[in-house]
């Protein structure tokens, strides 16, 4: 009988001590990631896709081999609506990297619930898309 009583006293403290353990606002972990890769002869654009609710974060390199051909990352965030319906949310391009590499970060803002279905990744030689690659949400 002592037993229970222990047990009525500390099960429900134990449940109230874990709701005051502290839970950071999300891990790394806690949001799908996925890699790309673009690439046109020796230059490439490549790294992570990071998927949040409301963004995507691309983060990787970009590499050009000539000075005289610069290249760029193109990336562009959309929603399906449906069969071969779309709606792109939002686009950016990075700063052009000519004859080196260049690491790149960039923000998509996807202000939609559940954020963006794929993203739309080109390597471009300025001004032109060179090579361009669909990369969905896992």
């Amino acid at each position: 009988m002592a037993l229970l009583k222990r047990y009525a006293v500390v099960a429900p403290l134990a449940a109230a001590l874990l709701l005051l353990v502290p839970v950071g606002p999300g891990s790394a972990a806690s949001y799908p990631t996925s890699k790309y890769k673009v690439a046109f002869g020796q230059t490439y654009t490549k790294g992570s896709l990071s998927w949040y609710g409301r963004s995507v974060l691309l983060k990787g390199e970009q590499k050009s081999v000539s000075k005289s051909s610069c290249r760029l990352t193109y990336a562009a965030a959309f929603r399906s609506d449906g069969g071969a319906d779309y709606t792109r949310l939002s686009e950016r391009t990075t700063k052009p990297v000519c004859g080196r590499s260049r690491s790149i970060s960039v923000t998509l803002p996807a202000n939609v619930a559940g954020g963006a279905d794929f993203v739309f990744i080109c390597l471009d030689n300025i001004p032109n898309h060179q090579r361009c690659e669909t990369f969905d949400r896992p």
